[in-house]
């Protein structure tokens, strides 16, 4: 059985291709241990002034856990794209496993080790659609909970529709699940600009999962839009 070996790595390289990716850097524990994995590799690449994904999945086997290694410096509009097909081709493959996932992998500053986060359960809507409106439209499904939604932006991060300081996004967050609650389960509903870097998709994801509890539930749809096609984001 294949097992990754942990260490604290800040770049990983493939030597036989010369490439490398930097990977996140995060202050928080998570999975540390994935047997029986196959390796997607997605390298910052660019091209005609922009930048885009170079991926690499040639030893992938839809039979084993994947692992994604992301270079930390690409936007999420050059990754998610190809993250949704390949999470799809992992679970329905010919040769695809039931309780076989999808992991993120990052540096873990605390235990000095490679670490990993599981989303395969996440679907990724990208076609400018706020959680706002998505709730609205379904409302039948989210009517007993506490609603609230998260933008987060390259600049800026937005509670509903009060924009948040630097350093203060989980403090107020938890001050807004206690004055709106009422009993009631909230729901976390994400929002990411398609602009954010995945090394900041990262970070305020694993802020949310630290907060979640009985009473705070995420959304496993999270949503990726386009600040120029969303005219009511925050983006400013």
């Amino acid at each position: 059985m294949k097992k990754l070996t942990l260490l604290l790595i800040f770049a990983i390289s493939i030597s036989c291709s010369k490439k490398e990716i930097k990977i996140p850097t995060l202050a928080i524990n998570g999975i540390q241990e994935v047997h029986d994995h196959s390796q997607v590799w997605m390298f910052l690449k660019i091209e005609d002034n922009d930048t885009i994904a170079d991926i690499n999945r040639k030893n992938t086997i839809s039979s084993t856990n994947w692992i994604y290694n992301i270079d930390k410096n690409l936007p999420l509009k050059s990754i998610i794209p190809s993250i949704n097909k390949l999470k799809h081709k992992h679970a329905n493959g010919i040769h695809s496993k039931e309780g076989k996932h999808d992991y993120f992998s990052y540096s873990d500053t605390i235990s000095k080790k490679l670490s990993f986060i599981e989303f395969d359960k996440t679907t990724f809507i990208t076609d400018s659609v706020l959680s706002k409106t998505f709730i609205k439209e379904n409302s039948q499904d989210y009517s007993n909970y506490n609603n609230i939604s998260l933008t987060f932006n390259p600049t800026n991060t937005w509670v509903n529709d009060a924009k948040m300081e630097n350093g203060e996004f989980k403090e107020t967050l938890l001050q807004f699940v206690e004055f709106s609650a009422e009993g009631n389960q909230t729901m976390l509903h994400l929002n990411f600009n398609q602009n954010l870097r995945y090394k900041d998709y990262l970070l305020y994801l694993t802020q949310i999962q630290s907060l979640r509890n009985n009473a705070i539930l995420t959304n496993n749809i999270e949503f990726i839009f386009d600040p120029n096609k969303v005219p009511d984001c925050g983006c400013d």
